[in-house]
């Protein structure tokens, strides 16, 4: 099972508008103000391959390669307060069903809720994203997180995110790896192409404290992507490719026996993916994905590869 929760919980996307350069105002800006609420919907299924089945969260890493159906849905709401103010609002299901080995069956819901405040080429906010994983119909992980964030148009193509975060995990099962944490981390967008090109950079720290000592750590990451819209025969076409470094390093250990030291979980973690988005129609689009994953700990046990493929029908409204 492709099972780099953290990391999909922790993602954050920037709603990047170019900056008003005119100091003109025109007629339609003259208007007076009215709020609005916008809601949409989307649902995709598909199947994908996975090389190495897992459950990193609970060190439960196999070597059995398993193919299977992946079905998504979600909401998103938006509703303009004023002209600087907005709330936003979302859900998604996820699910990852295996054909042979069910006890990496994954089912995981996502919800969001972020107020912001816009002015000038400003923007702050604070979000909260929360989240329910469960494994072959078992819920073994609730995870919150609290931010706030600070977002400023360097000039009308470069746009800087700042953000500080606070956060909780709970496991049913595993009591000793229940954690809260705190983090932040900067991000850097640059539009090209008339914003059909976007190139980011963010950096990333976080620090986590668990129940039991063992799993306390520190840890910094590195994230870089690029994606490029374009028209080709009449159809619109989105490309992208991405790569994601974290390094965790975890706080050493000694048993009472004579002090001795327990084999370190040390680990830092390589991954590289892409994808592919093909708009066949209005509301349907042919998605396309691929990600290679290097795992690398000072516990043999904890370092292996992972390949997952995917291919889907997304249809959004």
């Amino acid at each position: 099972m492709k099972a780099v929760i953290t990391a999909t919980l922790c993602v954050f996307s920037a709603q990047a508008v170019l900056a008003q350069t005119s100091h003109v105002k025109t007629a339609e800006q003259n208007k007076p103000f009215k709020s609005s609420f916008e809601l949409n919907a989307d649902a995709e299924v598909g199947v994908l391959s996975n090389s190495a089945l897992s459950v990193q969260e609970l060190d439960d890493i196999s070597s059995q390669s398993d193919s299977g159906i992946k079905t998504a849905a979600g909401v998103n709401a938006k509703w303009q307060v004023t002209k600087s103010a907005k709330l936003t609002s979302s859900y998604k299901f996820e699910q990852q069903d295996y054909d042979e080995f069910d006890q990496y069956d994954l089912d995981l819901h996502q919800y969001g809720l972020d107020g912001s405040y816009s002015f000038n080429s400003h923007e702050v906010g604070v979000r909260y994203d929360g989240a329910k994983a469960n494994v072959d119909g078992e819920t073994f992980l609730h995870f919150n997180q609290a931010s706030a964030y600070y977002g400023h148009f360097l000039n009308p193509h470069t746009y800087l995110r700042m953000s500080v975060k606070t956060k909780a995990k709970r496991f049913a099962t595993a009591k000793a790896r229940n954690a809260d944490g705190v983090g932040g981390d900067v991000a850097l967008y640059h539009f090209i192409n008339n914003g059909q090109t976007m190139l980011m950079a963010a950096l990333s720290a976080d620090k986590e404290n668990a129940d039991d000592n063992q799993y306390d750590f520190n840890g910094y990451g590195f994230t870089t992507k690029v994606t490029h819209k374009f028209t080709a025969f009449n159809v619109a076409n989105k490309v992208g490719a991405g790569w994601r470094y974290q390094n965790k390093d975890y706080d050493e250990q000694t048993t009472d026996d004579f002090f001795e030291q327990i084999p370190s979980r040390d680990e830092h973690r390589n991954v590289v993916n892409a994808f592919y988005n093909l708009a066949v129609f209005e509301h349907v689009t042919l998605i396309a994905e691929a990600e290679y994953g290097d795992y690398q700990s000072k516990l043999s046990s904890n370092t292996y590869t992972q390949s997952v493929l995917s291919a889907s029908v997304k249809v959004h409204f």
